[in-house]
């Protein structure tokens, strides 16, 4: 747990001293480890009415009053507290709701299983999730929480409904489609060469007629006598004169490729794949400068090169 302190103190006392007072404080109230640099001597009263939980610490110090000009408040990943200075009181607040718990209800869960009750509530479509989980899914990259958060921003900039700003979506995202295909050449042709040339490879070391049709116009050496190429393996014998050399060079050259990639993913570096992502996330920013550039930058990069995206709903 982490305290947020908005202001310093009127006294000229540093913030953090006093954050010091509330480093450990255990999230279901069971204790409180109190904490200070300072000598500080402190108590604690409880007590709970109206769905409250509050917390009073009467800190004595041999300083100056303690005061605050500013807010001050606990911050927890999942419950809302409020921290309120009262001269040399605080009082720490909880207020108790299901949304502000990690523990289940008693209708959610029986025997550590889910009853039909909680799981009707299960929300079944990125559309139905709340602004702060959109924002989650979308930092991690999930394409269809990045195509909500770009729907959600057309909404509230275009002050429409959810099906008309899909309808805007669906034209921002064709823009993002356009001259993919030139992104994706560089991928696809590498993917074609390496594919053709592994196959092509076997019937020119192998195969007698492809060896010998090599051989006249592109070779030229002498071969051996036909009784020495009755089979594939002195065919291959024969070729390896010529075919050595080339699928040698070709093989230690991609060898050496490999490793420098590899180097390149330890620094987290894809030089080309990189770029024309982010030139197509700044195109797209810069096509619907009215809309949100971060959004609009998120999907543009989750979309994919080769085809468009299949979303789930």
């Amino acid at each position: 747990m982490s305290l947020l302190i908005g202001s310093r103190s009127k006294a000229g006392i540093s913030a953090s001293t006093y954050a010091r007072v509330f480093q450990n404080v255990h999230h279901n109230f069971s204790s409180f480890a109190l904490n200070s640099n300072a000598g500080v001597d402190a108590q604690q009263l409880a007590k709970k009415d109206d769905g409250v939980q509050k917390r009073t610490f009467s800190i004595p110090t041999k300083s100056t009053t303690i005061g605050f000009s500013g807010a001050v408040s606990l911050a927890t990943s999942s419950k809302p507290w409020q921290l309120t200075n009262f001269g040399q009181s605080f009082q720490v607040v909880r207020k108790l709701s299901a949304a502000s718990t990690n523990e289940p209800d008693d209708d959610m869960f029986v025997d550590g299983k889910p009853t039909l009750k909680y799981a009707t509530t299960m929300r079944k479509s990125y559309a139905s999730l709340t602004n702060e989980q959109i924002l989650h899914f979308a930092a991690f990259k999930i394409p269809e929480a990045c195509r909500e958060c770009v729907i959600r921003d057309v909404m509230m900039v275009d002050q429409i409904e959810y099906d008309e700003a899909m309808e805007v979506f669906k034209r921002i995202a064709a823009t993002n489609r356009e001259g993919m295909h030139l992104y994706a050449f560089p991928f696809q042709a590498g993917f074609t060469v390496a594919f053709v040339g592994g196959f092509v490879s076997i019937p020119l070391v192998f195969h007698e007629d492809t060896m010998s049709w090599f051989n006249t116009h592109f070779v030229t050496a002498e071969l051996p006598p036909p009784e020495d190429l009755e089979t594939w393996l002195e065919v291959g014998s024969a070729s390896w004169g010529w075919m050595e050399p080339v699928l040698g060079q070709v093989s230690f050259f991609l060898l050496c490729m490999q490793f420098a990639r590899a180097q390149l993913h330890n620094l987290g570096i894809r030089p080309y794949f990189n770029w024309q992502r982010e030139r197509r996330a700044d195109r797209l920013a810069a096509m619907y400068p009215r809309y949100d550039p971060e959004f609009l930058r998120m999907y543009s990069k989750c979309d994919h090169l080769s085809s468009p995206h299949k979303f789930l709903d």
